[in-house]
């Protein structure tokens, strides 16, 4: 049973202080999130939770207790980490790994039990890292090397888990993955959470209070509607951005607010159909270019919002995780019709974004150059319900002159 106490904390590097009278508490059980912009002391705030930099002033207690009063082993029992980055220079199996969040329960040259084993073979069950439970840390990709490192945390039992941006290297869908199983065993098992995040929708998704700093100082503390607030975000990030409700389960997202690029009247105006990292740098390369670029519809966290969102480019929005709803379907539609050219990428067709094909079939007239990219391998991307996908396609190309194109790089030389 872990209650954390952080009372007036100061601590930082080589002098330097970073953070500056930090205090806060988390009950058995809490979900907290840590956010803010880089250099705010998010992962000092890690480090100085477990001990690895010493507070200069005030304290950490542990279930009342001051954190150097606690050996580093029963830390261990109490607190696993996951950081942002790990790199095992060695070429461990990933069985291997994940059984050294044992090594707190174990003597110095004790070798792991059954029960130590059982207890692995079912966090990397949970974490989906059994499959390749016996292959080489080495051969992962980023993404299932964090998922192992997450195991391995797992492993240990701990009553507090602390992550440091843990999911930064995984897509979408594997960020979900991971959040949702942290977030089962924080609901049903009864594990604290702190999980600093850089993308705010995550925090406001999965976290019951948030801490948001502001050149190492407690900026707002409380829970996602009190802090996640328009005046909040623009006072420490310098942005504007609206906070809305998600339709299905009222948590809350932010999205930024829409932009327009200003661009030489009289070039194109080019709208693009994408979602899942589909489009590699066109948009970057079309705004270069001189083209006046929308896109849309595109989930809050989608990849390529991010990459819009950073050109400044026009977007129409949904909420995370959600199917495109009708407001937002005729928003893009009109930007649709208002286009010189539409570029339908070859992103992965399921039923929450169908609607942005039915979207092309709507808008798209006779005037406007349609450009699909990759259109024979549709099936390939088609996750719907009978074949929604390709029926789509195929109308679309049935009833409209279009060019193709096989992946997105060869976009501009038709324009």
């Amino acid at each position: 049973m872990v209650n954390l106490e952080v009372d007036s904390l100061v601590t930082g590097y080589s002098g330097k202080k970073i953070l500056k009278n930090i205090s806060f508490n988390v009950e058995k059980g809490e979900f907290l999130g840590i956010i803010g912009p880089n250099g705010s002391g998010k992962s000092t705030l890690i480090r100085a939770l477990t001990q690895v930099i010493p507070t200069w002033n005030g304290c950490v207690k542990y279930d009342k207790k001051k954190i150097d009063h606690i050996s580093r082993n029963d830390i261990a029992k109490k607190v696993s980490v996951v950081p942002q980055d790990t790199f095992i220079n060695f070429p461990f199996t990933v069985r291997d790994v994940v059984l050294m969040g044992r090594s707190p329960y174990l003597g110095r040259f004790e070798n792991p039990g059954k029960e130590d084993i059982k207890i692995a073979e079912e966090t990397m069950k949970t974490t989906s890292t059994l499959r390749f439970k016996d292959r080489s840390v080495r051969d992962l990709s980023g993404g299932e090397l964090q998922r192992v490192v997450l195991a391995r945390a797992l492993t240990q039992k701990p009553d507090l888990l602390l992550l440091d941006e843990a999911t930064s290297q995984l897509d979408i869908g594997h960020k979900k993955e991971v959040m949702d199983t942290i977030k089962e065993k924080n609901e049903k098992k009864n594990l604290s959470v702190i999980s600093v995040h850089h993308n705010l929708n995550l925090a406001a998704r999965y976290c019951e209070k948030i801490l948001l700093l502001d050149d190492g100082k407690k900026h707002a503390y409380g829970k996602p509607k009190e802090v996640l607030t328009n005046s909040h975000l623009r006072a420490v990030y310098g942005v504007e951005a609206e906070v809305h409700e998600h339709p299905k389960d009222g948590s809350l997202y932010v999205s930024p607010v829409d932009k327009k690029i200003n661009t030489k009247k009289g070039e194109k105006t080019v709208h693009v159909i994408c979602g899942g990292n589909s489009t590699g740098t066109l948009l970057k390369d079309l705004v270069e270019k001189g083209y006046e670029v929308t896109a849309g519809v595109l989930n809050v966290m989608d990849s390529d919002l991010e990459k819009a969102d950073f050109l400044d480019l026009e977007v129409v929005t949904e909420a995370p995780f959600s199917s495109i709803t009708h407001d937002s379907y005729e928003k893009n539609t009109e930007l649709i019709k208002k286009a010189d050219v539409v570029v339908v990428t070859d992103f992965p067709v399921g039923e929450g974004n169908i609607r942005n094909l039915e979207g092309v079939k709507e808008g798209v007239t006779n005037e406007t150059e349609l450009i699909l990219v990759d259109i024979e391998n549709i099936g390939e991307r088609d996750f719907t319900e009978k074949n929604r996908g390709r029926e789509l396609y195929a109308e679309i190309s049935n009833k409209m002159e279009f060019e193709k194109v096989g992946s997105t790089e060869k976009v501009l030389k038709l324009l």
